[in-house]
Formats: structure tokens, sequence, C-alpha cells
């Protein structure tokens, strides 16, 4: 079936092309075309069951009414969930989402930037990856507005939404604490980005504060083999003939491995360990899994994120960090207050 077109519709009512245009752009009210005329267009256009060229439009306002997302792994519920909001709230504006995966890669960051930049997105909000503050760069140097969520490139200048690890993970570890935990060892990526390090570190300076910090517990996983050094890591603390009361898993997918490779072994959680995850999982609070966690509020980032593009793409020269904090859950003792 071929596609209706506005000269179309102009032949079957015998007007220009130039109103039908206006009608459909709604921009007929101040042209002196007919309340009556206008319902008549609108209403055959239906008929005919028109669909706008988005591409000629966009050619020729040069506005697409798209925006590129870029996160790290689509398949980690977090940022499932926080793409989900973005596109609800985008869709609040009138724009769809264009949502892309980079693995922690720095190849794939930049093949995915300049796929979105040909695109000619409006707009990209995106997590960083390691490095790839030039790749950025590009971005700011085509004057596309961005927001940076999760992580953030200390010296680029952007606008950013994210929790505030440190505090997050600072405040989990002096919860741990409280509960009569004194070894508690950390998993993290060895991946020099702030969100990691802040959480890392936040963690180390409670241990520290209470005398408790042991170097040898800090472990640090190449992502590329995170399942094997994972298990490792996991199989080797509990082994140690001193017994290792926490694991701190830094993010939701470490957590995940490590609870998996816990249960082949038979370590009972929280009976031998108790574990800290920072992120919830919704699937093992359903399978009655006592773990404790950090809560990031994702919808309101999600919607912060877009908000913020949107005032950028409508002209504000403003940048702004939006720091959020995080909800500390922690499964207490029956009896323990």
């Amino acid at each position: 079936m071929a596609t209706v077109s506005m000269q179309d519709i102009a032949d079957r009512l015998g007007v220009s092309k130039g109103t039908v245009s206006l009608v459909l752009s709604g921009k007929a009210r101040n042209k002196r075309v007919s309340k009556a005329l206008c319902e008549k267009i609108i209403r055959t256009a239906r008929e005919m069951d028109y669909q706008p060229n988005e591409i000629a439009r966009s050619l020729r306002t040069g506005v697409t009414k798209t925006i590129g997302v870029v996160v790290t792994d689509i398949s980690n519920e977090f940022f499932g969930r926080f793409t989900f909001h973005i596109q609800e709230q985008a869709k609040k504006y009138g724009y769809t989402v264009i949502t892309t995966n980079t693995n922690e890669s720095l190849d794939e960051f930049d093949d995915l930037i300049t796929i979105l930049l040909n695109k000619r997105v409006d707009g990209i909000i995106f997590v960083p990856v390691d490095n790839g503050q030039d790749i950025a760069l590009r971005i700011s140097n085509n004057r596309i507005p961005m927001v940076q969520i999760d992580r953030y490139y200390p010296e680029f200048k952007a606008n950013y939404i994210g929790v505030n690890n440190y505090k997050a993970s600072a405040e989990a570890t002096e919860a741990l604490i409280s509960l009569g935990c004194r070894r508690i060892a950390v998993i993290c990526y060895d991946i020099n980005l702030n969100a990691l390090t802040e959480r890392r570190n936040g963690c180390s300076d409670a241990l520290k504060r209470n005398g408790l910090y042991e170097p040898g517990l800090i472990i640090n996983v190449d992502y590329e083999n995170q399942e094997e050094e994972i298990t490792q890591a996991i199989m080797d603390l509990n082994n140690n003939p001193l017994k290792v009361d926490a694991i701190f898993f830094c993010s939701r997918r470490i957590c995940i491995t490590g609870i998996k490779y816990m249960y082949q072994a038979g370590i009972k959680i929280p009976g031998d360990m108790q574990i800290l995850c920072f992120d919830n999982i919704d699937s093992f609070r359903i399978a009655n899994v006592p773990i404790n966690y950090i809560e990031q509020p994702i919808r309101e980032m999600g919607e912060k994120a877009v908000d913020l593009l949107i005032e950028q793409i409508n002209g504000s020269d403003e940048v702004s960090r939006c720091v959020f904090d995080a909800a500390i859950n922690i499964v207490r003792p029956s009896g323990m207050r």
C-alpha cells in the first residue's frame, strides 16, 4: 500500500498542499484557515491513515524528538528499571528513546556515541565508561545536550545524576558492625570510576574508624573475567582460617554471581556470612533470601535525568549535579533493634 502524502489529502479535498501542511502542523490558527476546513482536513487525514514523515520534519526543523540512552548492561535490573523510568518521563515531553548497551567496553561506547550522533538525537543520557572522557567530549563538541548517570567524569562539565555512594556504603558498613560483624570483606570491580571507588572507600573508611580494616579483605575483580574471579574470591574468603563475618558486594551483578556460588558451596546466608549488596534485588526478596542492601531511588533519578536533559534541549546552560541519598535496609535478628 502506497504511503499517503499531504498532496494526496489536498487533492481529495481540492485545497493546496500548503493549507494541509499548516493544519496538520498546528499552525493554521493564525493563517485564516476556517475551523470547519481544519476539522475537515484532520478528519480526512485520519480516514486516509496519513502518517507524518518524521525524517523530513526533522531535516526541516533540526529536531528529531529522540533521546539516546547509553547504559553499561541492560540485563542488569538496575539499568533496566532506570531506562524504563527514563522512557516513561520522556513520553511526557513527546520524546522517544533509543537505548544502547556498552558492556563496559570503550570501543562499544565510542561506536554507540557515533551512531547516536549520526541519528541526530536531540540529547544523550549515558553511563560513563572507564577512560571515555574523550568520547564524551565529542558529544559536547557537537553541541548535543547530555546527562551523566550513575557515574561521572570528574573534570568533565556535564549534568550528573547519582547517589551519595560513599555515605550509603559507610552507613551500611556501620550497620553491619552494629550487628556484630568484625571481619568484613569487599568485592568490587577493578574499574576506576567514581561510583565504585566511592563505594569501596566508604566501606573501607568505616572499617578503619572502627579498627577493623584489613587490606587483604578488599578484593577487586576484572569485569571481563568476573565470574571466575568472584568465585575464587569467595572460595578464598570461605577457606580463610579467620572467619569472615560479611561480604559487601559493590554492585548488583557481583552480588548475584557471588550468592550463586555461595549456595553451590553450601555457605549459609546469614548463618555463615552476612551479605550486603549495593542495590536491591527483587528476586532474592521474593525467594526470602535475607540480604542486606542499599536501595537507590531509581524512579526519581530517571525522571530527573530526563528533566535536566529537556531543560538543556530547551536552551538552558546550567550544569547540575543531583546527588540523591540511598536507603539502607538491614536484616536484623529477631529481638535486635
